[in-house]
């Protein structure tokens, strides 16, 4: 059987006389190349030149065509019904290497994918059972023939691969079962015959029906002995008793009904583990654990094998009811072919049918050559590739040199550590997935470090995945407020290794140093946290779970962000939604309860939420209100309340991140900023300050508040003098910075204003009580004034005229306001866009939006010329409107262009409503600079309020 292993090939009539009814007929010139293929089989006969089936096939054929001419030929066995369960294995006679052939293959693509590869003469195929269906000793008894092809294909591995790594015992077993079942006409007792076991011995060979090495390693009569005394045991069953009893005896030390891959899980790490394959669907098992029931062959979807760079391959297996795909890497692309085969025959087994699973490129003859794709930049979704790409453009702008070695091991590589170097330490709590241990690494330079370790109780492929997917995350992280992943032990039970800090959580430190921490520094940790979260923004990734309990205290002037379990990369204006599981409800924003969607958005608002916790000393937000009851608030329009010693700007810029519309938030880059410039306003006002003592002159020294000053309170005598006042003034003139000074100067014509309106209430008292008793006030250095005629108390004179509360800005006075010109000119366009786009041919839209873009470039003209007027603290919201407008244009262009693209599609209405929300977006944040502007105006003085007229002509209306 093995000697002859020639495949012919020549050309001939496009009929084969071999050819089964289901083939078609080839269509073309009649004179089409013709294969024979030699297929080789499993027999009972002991001719071994006779088990073979030569096969002339067309390349239209497909493998499957090929497996049902010789099952139909009757060499195999009469009466197969278990076709499905048959494969065609090709192999590499001078080589290890082997394929199994699904049965959709066409001929011409086994040809051109692996025949040319070597010589014909050198590949062989062989017909085998591969999947068997769930108790199959019953099942065959329907179908003997498959039933007996299986037994001796079982068998035949056993002699070829197994024999020698069975027990004695149990080889001395197995070959008596064989010579009973060969010989199943034999007498019971007639191997006891000297003769009878002569001629088994020299005219057979004992090598037929036992290991070699068992033979050689007895002497003959103890080894006839032992075989004469285990026949005895089996020596009155059947044929088909025979085979059973071989089935049950092998499979205690050898499965043969599953097949077992080493590969690695695609989550991130190289965590190896075996995945096993039979009837009963697809398992997990990793070293010493029990196997993990994945999927069963009805719940796969679909099957998906592609290559990978570095010689591996990538099989995805989707698994229906909701359950994450299963993705393991192989060894090669035939490895993980093989799996897809076997997983895609249990399918069809399972359905009896002959419909594949496996995603895979058009096949066939008219397969043309695909162009490589083109470049594209790299996506957050690709962790690995960013970290690379960023090295690259970080060490040149264009090109840069690829380092060999050590320097260009993969990040998992990178973060691979021993457990040997790790002493673990006590207990600091309970995660998700099992303990929190601290512990202390030895690094490879010595240096030892303070680390906690996270540790998995359940090991199963699934939970594996979500546990290591925070490490999956935080390897390609570098920021110096973000907490460092140090690396994760591959070996079962995984461990996630990361920075040890001794201060520990930052709400457990909030309660211990309440009533030493300054505002400042809680503004200090606030924009720490911004500054970590704008770095997350810009790698498109949301962290899910913002909290005072996920934020690490390194020293007391640093924080850092950490627990990246929930944590996802999304794509550029895309949304992650979260499966049933755990969340943080009265953190999360509306969207994110209501429909379980995470957006950056979502995220400013749970960073507003902590930045609350962080100022009311760690307090639960919602603490009064159960988690089913704060999304009914929320949509009523109940925000967390200001904390006592929130400063009233920063509980502005939080309830900003508590709007409604995801969209009406402001970024974490502009918060960013935002948080710095309220940091340095408080440490310029509270220079030293405690949290727990009052502010007292916080409100009448914020530049943005628009409340009155207090009085100071009345002194014994006069107020503090002008002239104290000057010398004061000019002693820290050098030392205090300009916006210091300019409220200084505020605050001394405040006083001055108050010394004068007290001055005055004197002098009107003095007035009265001279009036009332002329005699009380003799000595008196004031000056009675003179009586009026007809002889009535003097009347109080004016009081300045204080300072009137801000209108609202809609009661400016618009007359010359170009800001609001301009403003209104955009919203008429884009009414005037909404009302035509239906009938605007795609060809017009550019120009409507570059009238659009043209309005607004006015717009920002008109207020770049009044910025120099305002005050610079507050010109920070204005700059960061401007920003937002231009990427609203950016995003309106966008969806221009696609609306463009899709005019003649189904999608056209659906890009038209979305160009249209993003022209009302750029609408509604020019509104937005127009109160920006209004505001600052009102602050500085600058804004007129509008006629009594037209206002009253308004209220008629």
């Amino acid at each position: 059987m093995s000697g002859d292993t020639s495949t012919l090939s020549w050309r001939g009539r496009s009929r084969s006389v071999d050819a089964p009814a289901n083939v078609p007929p080839a269509t073309g010139d009649g004179t089409l190349p013709v294969k024979i293929i030699k297929v080789c089989f499993l027999s009972n006969s002991s001719n071994l030149c006779k088990n073979f089936k030569l096969v002339r096939c067309e390349e239209g054929w497909t493998v499957g065509a090929v497996i049902n001419v010789v099952l139909s030929s009757g060499c195999v066995g009469p009466d197969i019904k278990f076709n499905l369960c048959y494969g065609l294995l090709l192999k590499h006679l001078k080589s290890s290497e082997i394929h199994w052939l699904h049965p959709s293959m066409t001929i011409f693509e086994l040809t051109q994918r692996y025949e040319q590869q070597h010589l014909e003469a050198e590949w062989r195929y062989d017909l085998r059972i591969r999947y068997i269906p769930s108790r199959f000793m019953e099942k065959f008894q329907d179908d003997r023939t498959t039933m007996l092809y299986f037994y001796l294909q079982v068998r035949s591995d056993y002699m070829h691969q197994y024999a020698t790594k069975v027990s004695d015992g149990m080889a001395l077993q197995l070959g008596c079962l064989e010579i009973r079942r060969f010989y199943k006409d034999m007498n019971p007792r007639g191997l006891e015959k000297k003769s009878n076991f002569e001629l088994l011995e020299k005219d057979v060979g004992l090598d037929m029906f036992f290991p070699k090495e068992l033979v050689s390693s007895m002497k003959p009569k103890q080894l006839r002995r032992l075989i004469q005394q285990t026949f005895q045991g089996y020596s009155t069953l059947n044929q088909e008793q025979c085979m059973i009893k071989f089935f049950n005896t092998l499979a205690q030390c050898y499965s043969f009904t599953q097949e077992r891959f080493a590969c690695q899980l695609a989550h991130g790490w190289n965590i190896t583990i075996d995945l096993v394959v039979g009837a009963d669907g697809i398992s997990q098992q990793n070293e010493n654990s029990s196997p993990t029931h994945l999927a069963t062959p009805s719940q796969v979807c679909s099957i998906s094998c592609s290559a990978e760079n570095d010689g591996r391959a990538l099989l995805t297996v989707n698994i229906e009811g909701g359950k994450q795909p299963l993705s393991v890497f192989t060894s090669s692309l035939a490895v993980a072919e093989n799996m897809a085969d076997l997983i895609d025959g249990y399918c069809r087994l399972e359905s009896t049918s002959e419909t594949s699973l496996i995603v895979k490129p058009n096949k066939g003859r008219g397969t043309r050559q695909k162009l490589p794709n083109i470049p594209e930049h790299s996506k957050p979704s690709e962790p690995a590739r960013d970290a690379t790409t960023q090295k690259m453009i970080s060490d040149s702008d264009i090109y840069s040199e690829i380092i060999e070695g050590k320097a260009s091991m993969s990040p998992n590589e990178k973060f691979k550590i021993s457990r040997d170097d790790i002493i673990v330490g006590g207990i600091l709590g309970e995660g998700f997935f099992g303990e929190v241990h601290s512990g202390v690494y030895k690094t490879q330079t010595g240096e030892k470090l303070s680390v906690a370790i996270k540790t998995c109780k359940n090991c199963s492929a699934d939970v594996m995945e979500k546990f290591l997917s925070e490490a999956g995350v935080m390897k390609n992280l570098d920021h110096p407020h973000i907490v460092r992943l140090i690396g994760v032990v591959e070996v079962d039970p995984v461990w996630i290794v990361m920075e040890l800090y001794q201060l520990g959580e930052l709400g457990n430190y909030l309660l211990e140093q309440q009533y030493t921490l300054a505002t400042t520094t809680l503004l200090l940790y606030c924009l720490q946290i911004c500054k970590a979260l704008a770095y997350l923004e810009g790698l498109n990734m949301v962290h899910r779970d913002i909290a005072v309990r996920n934020i690490l205290v390194a020293t007391p002037q640093c924080v850092k962000l950490g627990d990246f379990g929930l944590s996802r990369y999304i794509e550029e204006e895309e949304y992650y939604t979260a499966s049933a599981s755990r969340l943080p409800i009265k953190w999360m924003a509306p969207e994110s309860i209501n429909f379980r969607r995470f957006t950056t958005a979502s995220d400013v608002w749970m960073f507003g939420v902590c930045v609350w916790e962080i100022f009311s000393t760690a307090q639960q937000p919602f603490f009064w209100l159960d988690n089913c009851q704060v999304i009914d608030q929320l949509e009523s329009g109940v925000r967390l309340p200001k904390p006592q010693l929130c400063p009233p700007t920063l509980y502005s810029l939080m309830s900003s991140c508590w709007s409604y519309e995801p969209n009406s938030r402001p970024k974490f880059s502009h918060l960013a900023c935002s948080f710095s410039e309220i940091h340095r306003m408080e440490s310029e006002q509270q220079p030293g300050a405690r949290r727990d003592r009052p502010r007292p002159h916080s409100t009448m020294m914020d530049p943005i508040s628009t409340e009155p000053p207090p009085k100071p309170s009345k002194l014994m005598g006069h107020t503090l003098p002008r002239m104290a006042l000057h010398t004061q003034q000019r002693r820290e003139q050098d030392v205090k910075p300009e916006w210091e000074h300019k409220q200084m100067l505020h605050m001394t014509d405040t006083l001055q204003r108050q010394r004068m309106e007290m001055l005055m209430d004197k002098k009107w008292l003095e007035q009265e009580e001279r009036q009332l008793d002329p005699v009380v006030r003799l000595d008196s250095h004031i000056k009675t004034p003179p009586q009026s005629p007809k002889d009535r108390p003097p009347e109080k004179p004016p009081m300045p005229a204080a300072i009137s509360k801000p209108r609202p800005t809609a009661e400016l006075d618009r007359a010359g306001d170009e800001v609001y010109t301009g403003v209104t000119a955009m919203v008429k366009q884009v009414v005037q866009l909404k009302n035509d786009i239906s009938t605007l041919p795609s060809s017009e839209y550019p120009n409507s939006v570059k009238a659009l873009g043209v309005t607004l470039r006015s717009l920002i003209q008109r207020v770049d010329e009044i910025l120099p007027s305002l005050h610079c603290s507050v010109t920070t919201e204005i700059e960061g409107t401007k920003k937002l407008l231009n990427k609203d244009l950016g995003d309106l262009i966008s969806k221009m262009r696609l609306a463009q693209q899709n005019t003649v599609t189904s999608l056209k209405e659906d890009c038209q409503r979305q160009m249209l929300a993003a022209a009302h977006t750029l609408a509604l944040d020019c509104k937005n600079l127009l109160d920006a502007v209004d505001q600052a105006r009102v602050r500085a003085n600058l804004a007129k309020p509008r006629p009594i007229s037209l206002a009253a002509e308004d209220c008629g209306e």
